[in-house]
């Protein structure tokens, strides 16, 4: 038998929670492709098909993820997160996170003004979908430090 230390652990724990999530989305895919399918609605027969919102924090949850592989797959998560917007514009969460990648994303690479734009964007709709949430402060913090990079 083969001892792990702590970072294979780590990043063994890491990769099958992410599978976990990807299977999740899948799933949740062809739940709504079955119900095209067969020609039904979730209306008609009384259940609950993989609505917008479910697959919405499906894409959420990935590109969290992705997040915290930080640089490696950060367009990756950003990619989630635009799924995500794309399924359900209102959910706050997932502006602020993508905010908070395209933030990194130019923090860590060539200082791009636009990345910072898009940030100072995606933090404003957080706080406008849900301005006392959890996360309302560290979005104020964030839109003061990204309007201080674009001066």
């Amino acid at each position: 038998m083969v001892a792990l230390g702590p970072y294979s652990w780590n990043r063994c724990v890491k990769k099958l929670h992410l599978i976990g999530l990807a299977m999740m989305l899948v799933v949740l895919v062809l739940q709504g492709s079955s119900f095209a399918l067969e020609g039904k609605s979730s209306e008609t027969d009384g259940k609950p098909a993989a609505n917008r919102t479910t697959t919405a924090e499906a894409h959420y949850e990935l590109g969290l993820s992705y997040h915290e592989r930080m640089f490696a797959d950060l367009n990756q998560a950003i990619a989630e997160y635009e799924q995500a917007i794309k399924l359900r514009g209102d959910f706050a969460e997932v502006h602020y996170h993508l905010g908070l990648s395209y933030h990194t994303k130019a923090k860590l690479g060539s200082d791009d003004k636009v990345l910072y734009r898009k940030a100072l964007q995606e933090y404003k709709l957080y706080l406008k979908y849900l301005p006392k949430g959890p996360l309302a402060g560290k979005a104020r913090q964030n839109i003061k430090v990204v309007e201080s990079r674009l001066r």
